[in-house]
């Protein structure tokens, strides 16, 4: 006893030895020939209290269709030849119960064996011809009828069919007949001693047996419900660890982006219990990264800018035609159009002084001798690739 309550075990060891244990042996190829299958890991306390069930009945029945063909021999030395018959009769009984077991009706199949043991055990001794005192020995098989309806029906059940006993008993000690001439003076002066014998035996068979199969039914159920907290247990085990897991793995990925990776994202699949957690801070993180990108284009458009606001007042400071140079932002379309206004402007700075200032020769007003120049400046403008492209 204490080395069992000294030994260390844990959840996940009992349902890895449950689901690990072999089926071998010939009480696993009857049992997969008369009752139901092996119960699953995830099975309900209903389920394997039915498969219990079950494989109790085909036990019962093995060891009953090994009795009766034991007995066929002595059967046949009997004087009354409806034994032989009532033995062979209760074998398609069996058989009948076991199809009944296998398709998921273990409590009719109990209720057909118990129902036929009774009635067959009725018919041997309504037929022993003459009823005398050894008969009287057969009213205690009858606890053998208790015995299956307490173990195959219900453990209430027991009660009924020892009342049903007792009637029986009864009827036939007062009525059944004919009866041996010997045991007629007997009942006359010993009526009561001998029919307080088969009436006790059926009371105390039915009284244990039903405190046996009630203790026997509690106990597993508290099985049952150990391993059901040993299943829950194993499985809280296993998402403490995938929660863990979860937030290191989410904890990291803060700590990836505090240090400038924006690309970093949470891994986290639908298969662990932060996985919508993980899924809203990649999107935050998303939103976020072009937020930064956004503000870091708008910083270089406004470097762009104040770069080119500066030399366009310094050239006017200058007096000279401004130049503005591609800054590889948004405003480069706007340069573009504007170089090309600029350049009509010069024609109001003269390129020496005392020079005169001729009439505009084109559309835009500026030299003929600057428009090589122009073109050159819009044609570089031009090609130059664009940051939203």
């Amino acid at each position: 006893m204490n080395t069992i309550s000294n030994h260390p075990w844990s959840p996940g060891e009992l349902i890895e030895t449950q689901q690990d244990a072999p089926s071998k042996g010939l009480f696993q190829w009857w049992y997969s020939l008369t009752a139901l299958p092996d119960a699953s890991v995830t099975a309900s306390v209903v389920q394997r209290e039915a498969i219990r069930k079950s494989r109790l009945i085909s036990v019962i029945v093995a060891c009953l269709l090994i009795s009766f063909t034991a007995f066929i021999p002595g059967c046949l030395a009997l004087p009354n030849h409806y034994v032989i018959v009532a033995d062979l009769g209760m074998m398609p009984f069996c058989i009948i119960a076991l199809i009944l077991n296998k398709t998921q009706k273990p409590t009719l199949a109990g209720v057909l064996l118990t129902v036929a043991f009774e009635l067959a055990l009725m018919l041997v001794i309504l037929t022993s011809t003459p009823f005398d005192e050894p008969s009287l020995q057969q009213y205690e098989l009858f606890v053998f009828g208790e015995l299956l309806a307490v173990s195959l029906i219900t453990p209430a059940s027991v009660f009924a069919v020892g009342l049903f006993n007792i009637g029986f008993i009864s009827w036939s000690l007062v009525f059944q007949t004919p009866k041996d001439p010997h045991l007629i003076a007997v009942l006359q002066t010993q009526f009561a001693p001998i029919w307080v014998r088969p009436v006790a035996v059926q009371f105390l068979v039915a009284g244990v047996t039903y405190l046996w199969v009630i203790s026997a039914t509690k106990a597993i159920a508290r099985a049952n419900q150990a391993e059901m907290i040993a299943k829950l247990e194993h499985e809280m085990a296993d998402q403490k660890r995938d929660l863990e897991a979860g937030i290191q793995q989410i904890l990291q990925t803060h700590v990836y982006v505090a240090n400038g990776n924006f690309n970093a994202r949470a891994p986290l699949t639908q298969d662990n219990v932060l996985w919508q957690i993980a899924q809203a801070l990649n999107n935050l993180l998303i939103r976020f990264q072009r937020a930064v990108q956004a503000e870091r284009e708008l910083k270089r458009l406004e470097e762009a800018i104040s770069f080119s606001v500066n030399n366009i007042q310094q050239a006017d400071v200058d007096k000279q035609m401004p130049v503005l140079q591609p800054t590889r932002t948004s405003l480069d379309r706007m340069i573009a159009v504007l170089q090309g206004r600029t350049l009509g402007k010069a024609s109001a700075y003269p390129s020496q002084p005392g020079s005169r200032v001729p009439p505009p020769q084109s559309n835009h007003g500026d030299w003929p001798q600057l428009r090589p120049w122009r073109n050159s400046i819009m044609s570089q403008t031009s090609n130059t690739p664009d940051m939203d492209s």
